[in-house]
């Protein structure tokens, strides 16, 4: 049997794919990672943080549909995308294994609710991994680690995790990660682990405390500097890399300078910036949008510097 498998978006969806392949390659089927037009089984493992992922995860499907030589075959969609009831989300095979690293599923869901995001109707309250059963998964995988989940700051002890995590010994990073998940705590049993890699991404999303109050993100430009700072006080070496979304409704012509400013300050290795995707359910819909010439303009101011 042939089995399909084409994932959209984040690393929990790229554990949750694997989990699914490890289930089907127990029963002897042969997986792909791309598509192919003869699979017997075709599963797409969707993402809809924005418009676009939704958009693109339905074209997925559409594309399968068109292109399959097998008629026959079966057409499975989850994740993000399928349906508002977490509930349906793979979660609890067995170990999972990539070519390089392991992504280990830690947390799922999450309760911020911040205007524009969709994900805690999709994924419902934080849930985290009982401690033991994630050790014996990374011991199974016997190689390098990416922590992973919908929200790592709402795991109930990262500072423990990471502290059994030093005595294991593999190398390990974190997936994203709210500043409001970098605890003393947390840095106390990093910095004793040799083998963490400091690779942090850490969602910023505006420069402008305006904004920020309005995306509901609960903390303000100075603070997320403060909590970066405190990172790179503990590890000089650190690869920071963030978020930053472009356009909210509330953001005026300052606010975006501000951001801008903000950014060319803080010297992240990486920005991954989004352009304003409103999403049906969430408070931020209800705002009346920018025009979206002006989105696409700042934007590209954005991604100059």
């Amino acid at each position: 049997m042939k089995v399909c498998i084409l994932t959209l978006g984040c690393k929990v969806n790229q554990y949750e794919s694997a989990q699914i392949a490890q289930k089907y390659v127990q029963d002897g089927a042969e997986i792909f990672y791309k598509f192919i037009d003869d699979a017997d089984v075709y599963i797409v493992n969707t993402c809809a943080v924005t418009n676009y992922a939704e958009k693109k995860s339905r074209y997925e499907v559409s594309k399968i549909k068109a292109r399959t030589k097998n008629k026959d075959a079966e057409i499975i969609v989850c994740g993000c995308a399928s349906s508002r009831d977490f509930n349906k989300q793979h979660e609890h095979f067995k170990a999972v294994q990539s070519k390089t690293r392991a992504f280990i599923k830690i947390q799922d869901g999450c309760d911020c609710f911040c205007s524009y995001c969709i994900v805690p109707y999709l994924r419902g309250a934080p849930k985290s991994r009982n401690i033991d059963e994630i050790l014996i998964e990374i011991k199974a995988a016997a190689r390098p680690v990416v922590l992973a989940g919908i929200n790592l700051a709402n795991f109930a002890d990262l500072g423990l995790l990471c502290e059994k995590l030093g005595e294991l010994g593999p190398e390990f990073e974190l997936s994203s990660l709210e500043i409001g998940g970098l605890t003393d705590k947390l840095f106390k049993a990093l910095v004793t682990c040799e083998k963490f890699i400091p690779n942090f991404h850490l969602p910023l999303q505006s420069g402008s405390d305006n904004v920020l109050k309005s995306m509901n993100r609960n903390y303000t430009a100075c603070e997320f500097k403060a909590r970066v700072e405190a990172v790179r006080a503990q590890f000089p070496k650190a690869r920071i890399s963030t978020d930053v979304i472009v356009g909210y409704p509330t953001e005026t012509e300052q606010d975006f300078l501000r951001t801008c400013e903000f950014v060319k300050s803080m010297n992240f290795a990486k920005v991954h910036i989004f352009p304003f995707s409103a999403r049906e359910g969430t408070a931020a819909a209800s705002l009346k949008p920018l025009q979206a010439s002006v989105i696409t303009a700042r934007v590209k101011v954005l991604e100059a510097i």
